[in-house]
């Protein structure tokens, strides 16, 4: 039922914004409650501080998809596969590594605007989009634990850091999405 109203209510504003009439729901946010058959309207007010499209936007481009998923293009060098599940950590068995290795670093390789929505105490922020190891600031010789929101960005930077010859790498499973649930309910999700 609820991919059904919400396909045809996206499927109405698109109509709308093609045929430049009635009044689409830019500025406003329509919330569905299907238990209840029950529909909110909430005005949303333009952040002037947002990347996008705030009053100084730094986010002008689109992103290249295919690197950032990791995905290699036709003729490109393919990357040594690693075992990921050896790197991987739940939240629990993360939590419990870091409590035990306080010398350790936590690395948050989300973007910025992530990052102000919710972080683990005591992480530093580098994010993926602008990730190099070489510049990064990390010591090889450290232990270092990566996370990000479900865990696959963390993945892509653990494996450029063992590229570049670091070894004591741990990567959150699930990323802080998961960590919200599992370890620190407080925290707010997004």
């Amino acid at each position: 039922v609820l991919p059904g109203v919400v396909g045809l209510i996206q499927a109405t504003e698109v109509i709308k914004l093609i045929l430049d009439g009635g009044a689409p729901l830019i500025g406003r946010l329509l919330l569905y409650d299907a238990m209840k058959m029950n529909f909110k309207e909430v005005r949303v007010r333009k952040d002037p501080e947002c990347v996008l499209c705030g009053d100084n936007p730094s986010v002008t481009e689109l992103i290249d998809y295919k690197a950032f998923c990791d995905v290699p293009l036709p003729g490109a060098e393919v990357p040594e596969e690693i075992d990921e599940a050896a790197y991987e950590l739940s939240p629990q068995e993360f939590k419990d590594a870091m409590d035990q290795d306080p010398s350790a670093v936590l690395v948050d390789v989300r973007e910025s605007f992530e990052w102000d929505i919710c972080k683990i105490d005591g992480a530093q922020l580098l994010p993926l989009s602008s990730f190099e190891p070489a510049s990064s600031g990390l010591d090889p010789e450290d232990s270092i634990y990566l996370y990000c929101y479900k865990g696959k960005r963390s993945m892509l930077a653990l494996k450029e850091l063992k590229k570049a010859g670091f070894k004591k790498l741990k990567n959150l499973s699930g990323g802080i999405d998961l960590w919200a649930e599992e370890v620190d309910s407080d925290m707010p999700q997004y």
